[in-house]
């Protein structure tokens, strides 16, 4: 496997109290416990929020300015000791992306990265998968995931894939058609240069990580060693 950074100097994909689904601590409890770590960087990607607030388990849109001041705020308070980078985990759906809103997240010098996080997907009538149900979901869900983590690397605006094989979720056994789903992510990601994330978080969850997945990668994109930390007590890897 080809390591994007050493994960243990290198503490990536770190949320915060935004999201309503992680500690209630400020943020520079995180930055306090990577230096116990003797970390070198963290990287926060808290969940992105969308105009009008559409979806839930995110901070809210109006919070999306304040997320950016503070860490850079952090960023330029703690810079002597440790490294912070700024991003964003987000979904790619291609109405917003008409819209504008990744090219304004984009434009905005103090985000320095998108991870592209798709949790569900927009299908062609405009509808989200997570209004699915039914054999529909169970099965259709992978397929319409994956597509849109390959339209998300090809829009160019994503530098790192979190979690692909959580695409899978729903899926109880590795089958022929996930290999050909796999292979399209893992090939779009070799063609235009993006990283895979390794996601430590989705060994703790049945069905979210596969290791079919990572054979199928094993010498072809680059891969980072990511936390999903919703705890400043799970920064640290798992022995």
């Amino acid at each position: 496997m080809k390591l994007f950074m050493d994960p243990k100097e290198n503490l990536f994909h770190v949320h915060t109290f935004r999201c309503l689904h992680a500690s209630m601590c400020e943020d520079s409890v995180y930055v306090e416990r990577a230096l116990e770590l003797n970390a070198g960087s963290i990287w926060f990607t808290d969940h992105a929020p969308f105009p009008g607030d559409p979806f839930g388990h995110r901070m809210r849109y109006e919070e999306l300015e304040e997320y950016l001041t503070t860490l850079t705020e952090l960023k330029e308070r703690y810079q002597d000791r440790i490294d912070i980078h700024i991003g964003l985990e987000t979904e790619y759906f291609p109405s917003f992306d008409k819209s504008g809103y990744y090219r304004r997240l984009r434009s905005d010098e103090r985000l320095e990265l998108l991870l592209l996080g798709q949790h569900m997907a927009e299908d062609e009538n405009g509808d989200y998968t997570f209004h699915w149900d039914g054999e529909l979901l169970q099965e259709g869900e992978a397929k319409a995931i994956g597509t849109a983590i390959c339209q998300g690397i090809r829009s160019g605006y994503f530098d790192i894939v979190a979690h692909p094989d959580r695409s899978f979720r729903r899926r109880k056994q590795w089958t022929d058609d996930m290999t050909e789903i796999a292979e399209q992510i893992i090939n779009t990601a070799k063609q235009k240069g993006v990283v895979l994330e390794l996601n430590e978080t989705s060994k703790r969850h049945k069905h979210q990580y596969w290791k079919e997945f990572w054979e199928l990668n094993a010498d072809q994109c680059p891969v980072v060693i990511g936390l999903d930390a919703h705890s400043p007590e799970e920064l640290m890897l798992e022995q």
